[in-house]
């Protein structure tokens, strides 16, 4: 069966790209934030770490399961659009609470309504794109991961140059906020808007033999357990990838106003270009060279692309903390820009590949769960448990960057090995 129109599959991509922009926004906005939650509320680095980590992280992995379930067997459109409104106002709500339980509450909302965007949408993508330009959508798609992460840096760069001498805000019914908190309800509530753009979205017929068919969670789990040892070894990677992913974009914010002094306006304008523009070339660069790459039907393309991009990102990791001030230490992280998102479409787009229709949801909604279980959840928190209670001095968050981001993405290089297959057996010489 032919796959749906191309021209309304771009539209898609675009309108799906725009809500995942948001859900970046809204995630990541707390990391330019850090030093005047910390002062305002009054909490130590490992408390930072868990309102940018597990609060969001827990359940956005946790919830994945079930909502990537109802994205196999209900309207994927109709899912995103309810995720979008819930997180979107969970943002807003942000801005409002008193003290740090209340925005750990807050912030596993918010994680509860993004874990229904993805798993759709790669479904909803992978019935409109056959698996050599699946890629590329998907690579188009995730750019929302680094135009949201570019705002972020910008609204937050904003809030903390401009905002901090600012006094208290009285709002009917919350009360009293600190004015940084304005910006959590400034950014959170146009995402109403957007969930309704969603529901402009076709629902795309699912394609596959089984595409009609709803299947049972056990034949999906029999499935993965005859057939998923690539899977599971992609999930084992990228948990590892994902935590020193989450590691640098969580703390280096932070590490450049800490360790090098850096004014906030001017970390959130090179953050925004810094883990913003050059991973968005990255990601689209990785998701059409992995589709060349499949298109000359080289084995295992995608996974050996996945390989020796992770490879390379190791010494990329070890330069930065030593550099002696912000803007060398800038020029330094290009290469690790370019390169880290590299992998981000290329993994999505291989479980598409390798999963039939009605399965995609709960594979994605696995591979999600491994990435930010230990990505997500660890990977922000680890740093800060380092630099508290192994270095103890914040002024090592550097080594503390260091240490957590190369062991992670060694880890990973191994996973990746072995998640290489030819004829039962890896092959490494002719990857590339």
């Amino acid at each position: 069966m032919e796959k749906q129109n191309n021209k309304q599959g771009w539209t898609v991509v675009i309108i799906l790209m725009i809500a995942y922009t948001l859900s970046f926004l809204d995630r990541n906005i707390l990391t330019f934030l850090v030093e005047p939650i910390k002062e305002d509320m009054n909490l130590s680095d490992t408390q930072v770490s868990l309102l940018l980590g597990a609060s969001f992280g827990l359940f956005y992995s946790i919830m994945g399961i079930p909502l990537g379930r109802v994205a196999d067997v209900y309207s994927r459109k109709k899912l995103i659009s309810i995720g979008l409104a819930f997180w979107s106002v969970m943002t807003a709500l942000c801005g409002v609470t008193k003290n740090f339980f209340q925005l750990f509450f807050a912030r596993m909302g918010v994680g509860v309504g993004e874990a229904t965007l993805t798993p759709a949408a790669y479904s909803i993508l992978s019935d409109y794109f056959p698996k050599e330009k699946l890629a590329t959508a998907i690579s188009i798609y995730s750019l929302g991961i680094y135009l949201g992460s570019v705002l972020a840096a910008l609204a937050g760069g904003y809030a903390v140059g401009n905002l901090a001498d600012m006094e208290n805000i009285v709002l009917p019914v919350f009360g009293e906020i600190y004015a940084w908190q304005l910006i959590l309800i400034i950014i959170g509530l146009p995402g109403i808007l957007v969930a309704l753009l969603v529901l402009v979205i076709k629902e795309p017929l699912r394609m596959g033999s089984n595409a009609t068919a709803t299947i049972p969670l056990s034949e999906v789990w029999d499935y993965l357990k005859k057939n998923g040892r690539q899977f599971f070894l992609l999930c084992g990677g990228l948990a590892f990838f994902y935590l020193a992913v989450y590691a640098i974009s969580s703390w280096i914010p932070t590490f450049l106003m800490r360790i090098h002094d850096m004014e906030p306006a001017s970390v959130g304008t090179a953050v925004a270009i810094g883990l913003g523009v050059c991973p968005a070339i990255g990601v689209v660069a990785g998701g059409r060279i992995a589709d060349i790459l499949t298109q000359k039907e080289i084995p295992d393309a995608k996974v050996k692309f996945i390989f020796w991009v992770t490879l390379l990102m190791i010494p990329f990791c070890a330069v930065y903390p030593f550099m002696k001030s912000g803007t060398a230490a800038l020029i330094s992280m290009i290469p690790l820009a370019l390169t880290l998102s590299a992998p981000v479409a290329v993994a999505a787009a291989t479980v598409q590949e390798i999963m039939p229709n009605r399965m995609r949801g709960v594979a994605s909604s696995i591979l999600i769960l491994s990435n930010n279980l230990l990505g997500l959840t660890l990977g922000p928190t680890i740093v800060g448990l380092m630099t508290d209670y192994v270095f103890k001095d914040e002024m090592a968050l550097g080594w503390s960057l260091l240490a957590v981001t190369c062991t992670a993405f060694l880890i990973a290089v191994v996973f990746f090995f072995f998640a290489i297959r030819r004829n039962g057996n890896v092959v490494i010489r002719d990857s590339l």
